[in-house]
């Protein structure tokens, strides 16, 4: 006798636009490793305009938000689930959105509700701790209803402590099948060294304080390029002014060379030419960057920062990459000469984040901790 899946409600929005939670969701539904286990069902919140939309007070995003709390309450009647699966957002309107979700789904179903928060400490931080008294009282009520919340990290369990009695955590995960095939030969410290940003051009993502750690191993005479991946959104135009004003007076527009958006083999190709990857983030609603976990795959060693989301716990500071002090451009020089001046330990640093990738970030590691999500609230 075949035995009954348990039902699941995937909810989320699926690309286009391109964006971590959208990607996410995708990956779940063509799952076949969960779809094996679980009978699966996708409550479709995509708006499909591109990013500049994203939490804007619109009308069209007014109906989808409308359309997509009215479905919610048909799709739990309809399907009577096991598990309601929402990735919840961390401001205002988009919460107010997942909120009412949450509420529903538990008003109209036993099921238990499980929601995944695709970002760094921003919600309780900010969001939270900044919100008037009603809409604090929103998010203590929405999240009551709550069985389990999934964050990227340990030291992410604080947006949810006192709110959410199971809180359980794991980072993101994707496929590199050719990244782990190439074979990195790390340069002698006389080499001409590629160093590589790969992000968007947002000043909190660190760009900024990227080109001012250029200027400082120019000042060195160190031997290097700065090849930057990757455009600056429409805002940040300021970003963009200030970028050509730090190359133009700091000398540098010899070593940095801008590639745009770079995807497919050109991406592959970007990577397998970056000696050290710089990702000096302190983005507001940073997560578990994919940009991290890709260089881990390519065996690049990373240089990120000590408190920005999860990067604090997938890097092993010495081991698997080097931290510093966020909006910190020397040291950042400091670091990228620690790693030029000294082979052996790029070699370890390289061969420990292909270890890591392999036993952390792939996407079956991150399909089964999802599976093992949903069974321990089943049980």
């Amino acid at each position: 006798m075949l035995k009954v899946k348990k039902k699941i409600i995937i909810t989320g929005s699926v690309p286009p636009p391109y964006h971590g939670s959208s990607v996410y969701i995708k990956n779940l539904l063509e799952s076949d490793l969960l779809k094996d286990m679980f009978d699966i069902h996708h409550h479709d919140i995509s708006d499909h305009r591109d990013l500049k939309n994203l939490s804007k007070l619109d009308f069209t995003n007014i109906k989808v938000a409308l359309k997509s709390i009215s479905g919610i309450r048909a799709i739990v009647k309809k399907i009577n689930p096991d598990i309601v699966y929402i990735p919840v957002a961390s401001n205002f309107l988009p919460f107010l959105r997942d909120g009412l979700m949450i509420l529903t789904a538990s008003k109209y179903s036993d099921a238990k509700i499980i929601i995944h928060l695709h970002e760094g400490d921003y919600f309780r931080k900010t969001f939270y701790n900044e919100s008037s008294e009603p809409v604090k009282f929103f998010i203590r009520k929405a999240l009551s209803k709550v069985h389990t919340a999934i964050v990227y990290s340990n030291n992410l369990k604080l947006n949810f402590e006192g709110f959410v009695k199971n809180i359980t955590a794991f980072p993101n995960g994707a496929d590199f099948p050719e990244a782990v095939k190439y074979n990195r030969i790390q340069k002698e410290p006389d080499e001409k060294f590629k160093i590589s940003y790969f992000a968007n051009l947002y000043e909190s993502k660190g760009i900024l304080d990227l080109l001012n750690a250029a200027v400082i191993l120019k000042s060195k005479n160190r031997n290097f390029e700065l090849n930057i991946a990757g455009d600056y959104p429409d805002n940040e135009r300021f970003t963009e002014n200030k970028a050509k004003e730090i190359i133009s007076d700091g000398g540098i527009n010899d070593y940095v060379f801008f590639h745009g958006v770079v995807s497919g083999k050109d991406k592959e190709n970007f990577l397998k030419n970056t000696d050290i990857l710089v990702h000096p983030t302190w983005y507001p609603y940073e997560g578990c960057p994919l940009a991290i976990i890709e260089a881990f795959a390519h065996g690049i060693p990373v240089i990120s920062v000590k408190d920005t989301g999860a990067i604090p716990e997938m890097i092993d500071n010495g081991v698997t990459g080097l931290l510093v002090e966020k909006k910190n451009p020397d040291k950042i020089a400091e670091a990228v000469m620690t790693l030029t001046e000294n082979k052996l330990l790029r070699e370890s640093i390289s061969a420990a984040a292909v270890k890591s990738y392999l036993k952390n970030f792939t996407a079956e590691t991150n399909i089964n901790n999802i599976i093992t999500t949903f069974n321990n609230a089943l049980n």
